[in-house]
């Protein structure tokens, strides 16, 4: 689930920018779709070019390959959490992976120096580099995932560090944030919704009174497009995260360009510069 949008929106866009034609069975569409999904031992590297060479090699006119990658673009935002778990059950068991750091956030350790340890949440834990640290430091975490095999590679990475975390499989929508319930709510590198007013009530809810909220994560430069990235929208404008979350208390905001803790480039390995929006807030 970490960075969905700025990793698995790659293969999802790339799919959904062909017009979608309409197929008489979409369930065995689909299911072809995820078996060969399945079968890839790199999943950075697929995308519709790969899978429309996949067509061909099966027998299918370029037409036809080109309207069943049409058809996946329409089937795709339906089964979005069914593909993300793939994709990310098998990225987080690659050791060789070069697509993201395994350190901790550094905002989330700069952030979190100064606050006493607590009931932490981490919302798309993915294999847990950033619950491990907080663990080891002392607080009570717990983090979510629609990537089960990230979860048990989160647990696994605990008990390595000689501390504990607990996991649960659920969707940013589906968790229960409870009342009153954390004293930290962390989105880092992950595509929740946070600007949704619905979701931002749940999660302010779930904080404790002086409970903080941190999201760090890239956005789209609003004057400078990301070839290949989904058009830019209203979360993107500038100071949309405190707009957003206008209930809190803004303690920290900074609207920057860096290095990502994420490479999102599918063709090649390359450290490039993102747009990165960083913020503290606290429920009062």
């Amino acid at each position: 689930m970490k960075c969905a949008r700025f990793l698995l929106a790659v293969l999802l866009v790339s799919f959904l920018a062909v017009p979608a034609a309409q197929s008489p069975d979409d369930t065995k569409i689909w299911q072809e779709f995820v078996a060969w999904l399945n079968a890839q031992p790199d999943v950075t590297q697929i995308g519709p070019d790969r899978y429309k060479a996949k067509l061909l090699a099966d027998g299918l006119t370029p037409a036809q390959a080109d309207e069943r990658i049409a058809a996946l673009g329409r089937l795709t935002p339906q089964h979005r959490d069914e593909i993300g778990a793939i994709y990310f059950n098998k990225l987080y068991a690659t050791p060789s992976q070069t697509r993201f750091t395994l350190q901790p956030n550094a905002f989330l350790v700069e952030m979190t120096k100064g606050l006493k340890p607590g009931a932490a949440l981490d919302a798309g834990i993915g294999q847990g580099r950033n619950a491990v640290y907080l663990a080891a430091q002392g607080w009570d975490v717990t983090g979510y995932d629609v990537a089960e095999d990230g979860l048990k590679i989160a647990e696994q990475n605990a008990v390595k560090a000689g501390t504990s975390i607990k996991t649960v499989r659920a969707r940013f929508e589906d968790f229960d944030y409870g009342t009153d319930r954390w004293d930290l709510i962390y989105f880092v590198y992950v595509d929740a919704p946070i600007t949704d007013p619905a979701f931002i009530a749940k999660v302010s809810a779930g904080l404790k009174k002086g409970g903080v909220l941190l999201i760090d994560r890239p956005f789209h430069p609003i004057d400078r497009p990301e070839p290949g990235w989904p058009p830019p929208t209203e979360q993107d404008k500038v100071n949309a995260l405190p707009r957003a979350w206008s209930n809190l208390q803004l303690v920290r905001y900074d609207d920057t360009f860096g290095i990502a803790d994420w490479q999102q480039t599918r063709e090649a390995r390359e450290v490039k510069q993102l747009r990165l929006v960083k913020m503290l807030a606290r429920k009062w």
